[in-house]
């Protein structure tokens, strides 16, 4: 079926990077990602070319065309002759409240005239459906018709449809064109947080992970040049393998991957071990006759390339080696269980260890570990080894894959109940009555318990962190649930009304959670009640819901300035916390100022107090 009805002509298009209309400093950096979009879009058009970002950017600076110029038909006519565009995309983009708008100007550069005008808007959570309709526009002007099938497709493409995902992303792509490489990694990090599946901001991400690990070859480069120089020697001695069980080859293999190690160089490790997977085809020759002859061929490469000692040279430096390719390098390759052998007692303390997963942790976020946790699973069921037992432990390898996600959300957000009930079914399953003598003598159960605790241990002290953040003590937080859970007025001013009402609005979270260990997040639904004045044991902060108000707006003076980038978006939403549109009591309103004030700027770090 023909993708379009016709097109009247064969183009080559550029679009510049929108300017920003109205919206603030928040959304300050998406005129690059939306143009990025509408490229994307236009390109799938056949008879269109487009203009590549690297040859926007170059012919941009030759032209001195500064970042936020306005560009004008005559300029965009003179900009498309250097790109030999016969047409420029020109136009801009504004938020205002919760309404989205986009407008563009296609130029025909040979005639320096403006041949369409377009506009879009619609909300803010629609971003993209403003986008289409702005493409649309744009496409009959250059008198492009899609067929239907075509058409349903541009409407269905879209990178994300969260729009603070891509608010995110646009800001690192702007922090990386500036060069403030940590700003654009946190942004990035941000946008996966709020999509996880939004392919561009992980790819974006990953190739300035690779950027970041070349800064840190360099930095070790100057402390420690002559090592460096030879792990470098070692790395181009030492490609990758193009056959997966190749004795020679996996044995340099084994050696890269101590190198990369040593090097720092995480995330180009963790992509060569996840290529190796499919070049080995998923299995590994196992026993410990190939055990063994890997780590001596590996130790033979090793000394070949000069990485180490021989043993007649330096005796103890030839062992140390021996120790190392026994423990680092050679075990991955007994079995692909093995490749993945880390365990959530491991994955929380990840330094030292050097199998696949610790290796994608020293790499990528926590939601992005979480993300690529699940891709691991479906792959090891793909590949028919989700069965696996490395070293005899009872957990099978897809089992171990749930444990390390369960490990990494304890460490980063906490367990919620769905988890912890998770946590104790898998333990459950074990067998308690007959012990092992991989597990030292103890039994399945007895192990599995012990690896729990690991977890739970970490989702608690994650909990007494953003507690003691929001000014609570792990005994104080839940002396304050069991007392509003009751009604105690020992503990509760019930002869107040303000303090009943709040009470009210709090008690149907905390009776669920009397006799229980404490979530940190129901700190911040208690603070109110704390704050002013309604808990008998806590002196009251704020002596009326006005000051309490008033503490709250002047919060951007209390900022943290290392962490303003990161927290711009909670502090553009602040003057609607504290003068919301509706005009509830004002208790309720800041009640529910404090709740917000708690979890969004103090639990995050971006103030100070």
């Amino acid at each position: 079926m023909l993708l379009f009805l016709s097109t009247a002509l064969a183009a080559t298009v550029a679009v510049i990077p929108l300017d920003q209309g109205a919206g603030g400093t928040p959304y300050a950096g998406l005129g690059t990602a939306l143009a990025g979009m509408l490229t994307t879009d236009l390109s799938s058009a056949p008879g269109l070319t487009l203009v590549e970002r690297a040859r926007l950017d170059a012919v941009t600076a030759e032209l001195e065309l500064g970042k936020g110029a306005f560009i004008d038909p005559a300029t965009a006519q003179k900009l498309g002759k250097g790109l030999g565009a016969g047409y420029v995309v020109v136009g801009s983009y504004s938020v205002v409240g919760e309404t989205f708008l986009l407008d563009a100007r296609l130029v025909n550069v040979e005639a320096g005239s403006v041949t369409k005008a377009a506009r879009a808007d619609g909300p803010v959570s629609g971003f993209v459906d403003v986008e289409k309709t702005l493409v649309s526009a744009l496409l009959d002007g250059l008198e492009v018709k899609l067929a239907e099938e075509a058409r349903k497709k541009l409407v269905e493409r879209a990178p994300t449809r969260s729009f603070d995902a891509f608010a995110h992303y646009s800001a690192g792509l702007d922090a990386e064109a500036a060069g403030r490489v940590d700003e654009a990694r946190a942004d990035y990090a941000s946008a996966l947080t709020a999509d996880p599946a939004f392919a561009e901001a992980s790819s974006a991400l990953g190739a300035l992970r690779q950027q970041l690990d070349a800064a840190a070859a360099s930095r070790l480069k100057k402390t420690k040049a002559a090592r460096v120089a030879l792990l470098e020697k070692v790395l181009a001695a030492a490609p990758e393998p193009t056959k997966g069980n190749d004795r020679k080859q996996k044995a340099a293999f084994v050696v890269r991957l101590m190198a990369l190690h040593e090097l720092g160089q995480s995330c180009e490790r963790y992509i060569e071990m996840r290529r190796y997977l499919d070049t080995a085809g998923w299995t590994f020759p196992g026993g410990d006759a190939a055990y063994k002859q890997l780590s001596q061929d590996a130790v033979d490469e090793a000394v070949r390339l000069g990485l180490a000692p021989a043993e007649k040279d330096d005796p103890q430096g030839h062992r140390d080696l021996e120790f190392r390719v026994m423990t680092e390098g050679s075990p991955l390759f007994s079995s692909v269980g093995r490749y993945f052998y880390n365990f959530p007692s491991m994955l929380l303390d990840v330094p030292s260890s050097t199998d696949l997963t610790a290796t994608m942790a020293r790499c990528l976020t926590p939601p992005e570990q979480l993300a690529e946790l699940d891709r691991l699973r479906e792959a090891v069921r793909a590949h028919g080894v989700a069965a696996e037992h490395p070293f005899d432990y009872p957990a099978p390898l897809d089992e171990r894959l749930e444990w390390s996600a369960l490990a990494v959300r304890a460490a980063a957000t906490g367990l919620d109940d769905a988890a912890v009930k998770r946590l104790a079914d898998l333990v459950a399953a074990y067998d308690d009555t007959t012990t092992t003598k991989a597990l030292g003598g103890g039994t399945p159960r007895q192990w599995a318990e012990m690896q729990a605790r690991r977890v739970t241990d970490a989702a608690v002290a994650h909990d007494r962190e953003v507690a003691a953040a929001l000014g609570w003590t792990e005994r104080g937080l839940s002396a304050a649930i069991e007392a509003v859970a009751a009604a105690d007025p020992a503990s509760v001013r019930t002869d107040v009304s303000s303090c009943i009402t709040l009470m009210t609005r709090a008690r149907p979270m905390a009776q669920p959670l009397a006799g229980k260990p404490a979530p940190a997040w129901m700190g911040a639904q208690l603070a109110p009640l704390r704050d002013l004045g309604c808990l008998t044991q806590a002196p009251a902060r704020w002596e009326s819901p006005a000051a309490a108000l008033a503490w709250i707006e002047a919060a951007p003076l209390r900022a943290r300035p290392e962490n303003a980038d990161a927290c711009r978006d909670a502090f553009a939403r602040l003057p609607t916390v504290v003068h919301p549109a509706y005009a509830p009591d004002p208790l309720v309103v800041a009640a529910d100022a404090i709740v917000w004030y708690d979890t969004s700027l103090v639990s995050t770090l971006c103030v100070s107090d």
